[in-house]
């Protein structure tokens, strides 16, 4: 293939060579340092597919040709200023990689980016890396594709290995077993589970839980395993593994071993989201009839959730599923199942807590119904709830967040002061101490103090839950209410200053 050439010239890099076996018998691996020369690559950022959604690819496929690509990277080559870049050294001299070399950072994205752009237009074909397969729902739709991805593969130079499948029931693809049945972990990955030993730190302790997360969407149970592991993740958490760990980790083993199939995803199937406080499951209707989890999710409350009010809580619990299987989902009339019927109540915009419609306008890119389903039929997403993941929002979550409160506080700030609202103020406003003093000074005269005192907590007072309006709202209330003296203008401009010298 010429993979590498002899380097005579002075070069601007040289790396060391490192030589490591393949796992078949008598061949090598030829692997160089380019941690220094990766701080200076240029990425194009190409996104890679979520394993998730490349196995949503295959819903319905029962035969299956996974053609493996010969050290996929080395198929593409390099241009000579590239090249030089590459140089390493070993005790014969120095060479250089004439075809992309592993350890370069931007290698995946680039070369899933060339894979992608071979297979456009082939049907039934879909790639991850150097794994290319080949899918068909019965014998003759698949043998009617693997011609055309061969011959694609022909014309771009592309060669193959000899672990090529054709026509098989059964693959492993980007860690799982994918059968017409359904998706099953990694048999590898499990034995990996079951003969690990338990961890005597916490670096132990990550190990396990990465192994476990990969996993996590075949275990619907997976925070309750987890947590007195994940307890000693914490800082706060001095190094301790006593009973409740190990038995904890005898029992995600236990849980592990045990058969684990998850339905694959389906364009065209009936599709439901249940979801409570705290925990998720995908699932769909089968050719059967029966219903079967796709996947599995599970989170946390962070510590400014765990104040919100129960409503708060569920709307929080739907939008978070749906925003998290949205590659599922978009585009697809789905619905809903929660045990908290309130929420189906919750129809009237006018009269949903702020932060119940801020959740609701984030749901407005999904077709949904929402139906209430007792708790006791939620047994497959509550059972996760007992013990939820913590969940850390991410800044996409964040931005979004900002964005519709800045959306909703706009519109209502837009909406005008109905005579009904403007008459529960007016009555509100005797009952209440400050409102009754500014009234009371609107009728007599201001005090010749600062007003700081009485100005001030006006201003920090919010319209939603408190008696009090914003300042750009009083002067219309001292209308309707018949306070319309200059001591009422007065406060007004009073207000506009403090508001300015706050936000600047």
């Amino acid at each position: 293939m010429g993979v590498i050439s002899k380097v005579t010239k002075p070069t601007p890099w040289c790396t060391g060579l490192v030589v490591a076996p393949k796992a078949q018998l008598g061949k090598i691996r030829l692997c160089v340092d380019l941690t220094h020369l990766n701080k200076w690559v240029r990425r194009e950022r190409h996104i890679l597919p979520a394993v998730d959604h490349t196995l949503a690819m295959l819903a319905g496929a029962k035969v299956f040709t996974k053609l493996d690509a010969t050290s996929g990277f080395w198929q593409i080559p390099l241009s000579e200023e590239s090249s030089l870049l590459t140089t390493f050294i070993t005790p014969f001299g120095r060479y250089s990689f004439n075809r992309l070399p592993f350890g370069i950072s931007s290698a995946p994205e680039h070369f899933q980016r060339r894979m992608s752009q071979m297979l456009e237009g082939c049907e039934g074909a879909v790639c991850h890396a150097d794994d290319i397969v080949v899918y068909g729902e019965d014998m003759q739709q698949h043998n009617a594709r693997p011609h055309k991805v061969l011959q694609r593969l022909r014309e771009e130079g592309l060669t193959l290995n000899e672990k090529c499948e054709f026509a098989k029931n059964s693959i492993m693809f980007v860690g799982h077993r994918v059968t017409a049945d359904g998706v099953t972990p990694d048999p590898d990955k499990i034995r990996a589970i079951m003969e690990m030993p338990e961890p005597q730190s916490v670096e132990g302790v990550r190990r396990v839980m990465g192994m476990a997360n990969y996993l996590g969407k075949f275990l619907p149970h997976l925070a309750s395993y987890t947590r007195p592991i994940k307890e000693l993740l914490s800082e706060k958490n001095e190094w301790s593994w006593e009973k409740p760990q190990k038995e904890a980790f005898q029992r995600l083993k236990n849980e592990l071993s045990s058969p684990r199939v998850l339905a694959q995803y389906s364009t065209t199937a009936e599709t439901c989201v249940s979801a409570d406080a705290s925990s998720f499951v995908l699932s769909q209707q089968q050719e059967d009839g029966t219903w079967r989890p796709t996947v599995f999710i599970s989170r946390g409350l962070t510590e400014a959730e765990k104040h919100y009010a129960q409503i708060e809580k569920e709307a929080l619990a739907v939008t978070w599923a749906c925003e998290r299987l949205s590659p599922y989902l978009l585009g697809l009339q789905f619905k809903i199942e929660t045990d908290h019927k309130p929420l189906l109540s919750s129809k009237a915009l006018d009269k949903l807590p702020p932060r119940v419609l801020r959740f609701r306008l984030r749901l407005l890119k999904f077709t949904y119904d929402i139906v209430h389903v007792p708790g006791k039929c939620l047994i497959t997403a509550d059972a996760l709830s007992r013990a939820p993941v913590k969940h850390t929002l991410t800044q996409e979550e964040k931005d979004n967040e900002a964005d519709v409160k800045v959306f909703v506080d706009a519109v209502v700030q837009s909406l005008p002061a109905t005579e009904a609202r403007l008459k529960v103020i007016q009555e509100k406003q005797k009952t209440d101490p400050i409102c009754a003093k500014l009234i009371q000074y609107g009728q007599t005269a201001w005090p010749e103090q600062h007003l700081w005192s009485v100005v001030t907590p006006l201003h920090n007072s919010s319209w939603g839950d408190s008696c009090a309006p914003p300042y750009h709202s009083c002067l219309q209330i001292f209308v309707h209410a018949g306070q319309t003296s200059e001591d009422s203008e007065r406060l007004i401009l009073e207000l506009r200053r403090i508001s300015s010298a706050t936000t600047t």
